[in-house]
């Protein structure tokens, strides 16, 4: 009898730590970074940029994008500045498709939140205003322009080399 006991004891703590193990691997969770960046162009216009970046076996396996252009008060009553900027993102971004893009417009902003799983790309920093007497937008959809930061899903990137990338071109990462 003692020797069945003695056993017993060995076998829980062995069944124990199997059950704490699995439970870490199933709440592990894949390392993310998030980035932001602010721009204000003339004419007092904010084009503000949320980015989630998840990363899976040092690869971007999901990109979430928060693209925020806040208009000053003096733009919004003439109701074509809104439109016409609405109508230039959704061209621009309109390779990702209905799914992965939703645009919205609010009181004095227009939100366009992209997020992608498969094998697309995305461009971040890609929108510029100019005021010449009228207000002009450039969206810059060349993913090899210096200007521009294009992300795609299965780059290979660790999370420093991706915050470091991000931060050269002006973000602040997290």
């Amino acid at each position: 009898m003692k020797t069945r006991k003695s056993k017993i004891f060995p076998i829980l703590i062995t069944i124990l730590l199997i059950v704490i193990i699995i439970y870490l691997f199933a709440t592990v969770k894949q390392p993310f970074i998030e980035c932001t960046k602010t721009t204000t162009f003339d004419s007092n216009i904010k084009v503000k940029e949320d980015l989630k970046a998840s990363l899976n076996n040092n690869k971007i396996s999901k990109i979430d994008l928060t693209k925020t252009i806040i208009l000053p008060d003096d733009l919004i009553k003439d109701s074509k500045h809104m439109n016409s900027i609405e109508y230039a993102l959704k061209e621009s971004y309109d390779y990702l498709g209905k799914n992965n893009v939703m645009l919205r417009k609010e009181d004095n902003k227009i939100i366009m939140k992209i997020s992608i799983e498969k094998d697309e790309t995305v461009i971040l920093n890609n929108i510029e205003f100019t005021n010449n007497n009228e207000l002009q937008i450039k969206v810059d959809s060349n993913t090899k322009s210096s200007n521009v930061v294009a992300l795609k899903i299965a780059d290979k990137y660790t999370e420093g080399e991706l915050m470091t990338r991000m931060k050269n071109n002006g973000y602040a990462c997290k």
